[in-house]
């Protein structure tokens, strides 16, 4: 099934709005979780909330081979398809763990959560939320100005 396209309008329009909220609800959460004064249920809505947003903006930086039709992709922001590959950073390491950790801990109730360790469950969310947002920065830098309008001029790393 052929992708959906979105005129520079629409795409502009989704940057500011669904971007930008993705970036903002990561960015808040990890500062949020950075603090630590948390009881334990609260500690786990923001983390589940990180880990989701992280999630949406890995698989939009750096999206499967085959995306869905209506999936948002970074290289919907630029001239070309192969823009994007060529300017992109490599998969950052402090990611790694984050899509396959986010799928069985977070996301679906797996068995596979019998086996993590308390020291496991950390989560390295000051190096993740930079590590996206180096991405971001280099994503917003090459985009076409008329796709990307405004969104993202902001963006900082997370102190530690």
């Amino acid at each position: 099934m052929p992708r959906h396209k979105l005129n520079d309008y629409q795409l502009r329009d989704f940057a500011a709005e669904h971007l930008t909220y993705e970036v903002d609800m990561l960015l808040a959460t990890a500062l949020l979780l950075g603090t630590g004064n948390h009881e334990l249920p609260m500690k786990n809505a923001l983390l589940e909330s990180f880990t989701i947003h992280l999630r949406a903006l890995i698989d939009f930086l750096w999206e499967s081979d085959n995306p869905r039709p209506d999936d948002a992709i970074a290289t919907d922001y630029y001239a070309s398809t192969d823009k994007w590959h060529r300017v992109r950073p490599v998969f950052p390491t402090a990611l790694d763990p984050a899509r396959k950790r986010t799928a069985k801990e977070i996301v679906h109730l797996t068995y596979a959560r019998l086996t993590v360790t308390t020291e496991q469950k950390c989560w390295n969310y000051f190096d993740m939320a930079n590590a996206i947002t180096e991405a971001l920065v280099e994503f917003r830098t090459n985009a076409l100005p008329s796709r990307i309008g405004d969104a993202l001029l902001d963006l900082k790393r997370l102190g530690n």
